[in-house]
């Protein structure tokens, strides 16, 4: 089996069929990360479509020496910030539903779903897992993203710094607070 980078050699001497490889390889992974940006569906099918544009439109920056699950998570998140810049502003708090009294019926935040995957382990228990789809939710989407490039891609610390452009010592940060929020969160959600 061809490596990554083997794969876009081909594509930088003209091998479409190579990049269709790519895709295959990589659409449902970049989906799901795309997912916890966007966060609606159907929009995360346009910005991931969008980003293996993006991809294979400059896949001549890429470098040797580089790798490319990076190099793709990269235009990925980029793609689904620049998306999330593009739409209009909304105030979460004005979404909120509130009876005659102006008390509070469901939040915003109470309708959002996570479902991108967290570890299996985490799965075997469906109450814990619905649990922890609302304790993803109250992540910032450059927190949970990591977790799910972590847990779910199986990416390095390393690998998400370099994707995220940030410091791996602020993934590690982000990482382990992501993980106490959480942690935090699903002690005061369960019964």
């Amino acid at each position: 089996m061809n490596t990554d980078e083997d794969l876009v050699r081909e594509i930088k001497k003209g091998d479409d069929a190579s990049f269709h490889i790519l895709m295959s390889r990589y659409m449902k992974h970049v989906f799901n990360f795309i997912l916890q940006y966007v966060r609606v569906r159907e929009e995360a099918e346009d910005v991931t479509q969008d980003a293996f544009f993006k991809a294979w439109k400059h896949i001549n920056r890429f470098k040797d020496g580089m790798k490319f699950k990076p190099w793709l998570f990269t235009i990925a998140r980029n793609t689904a910030l620049d998306y999330i810049k593009k739409k209009k502003a909304v105030v979460f708090s004005e979404m909120d539903q509130t009876d005659s009294d102006g008390e509070a019926i469901s939040t915003f935040s109470d309708t959002l779903t996570d479902e991108a995957p967290l570890p299996p382990e985490i799965f075997a228990n469906k109450e814990l897992g619905s649990q922890l789809d609302v304790a993803m939710n109250i992540l910032h989407p450059d927190h949970r993203a990591v977790l799910i490039m972590h847990y779910h891609e199986d990416m390095t610390f390393e690998e998400i710094a370099d994707t995220i452009k940030k410091p791996m010592n602020t993934i590690k940060s982000w990482h382990r607070r992501s993980l106490e929020k959480i942690r935090d969160s699903l002690v005061h959600i369960r019964p």
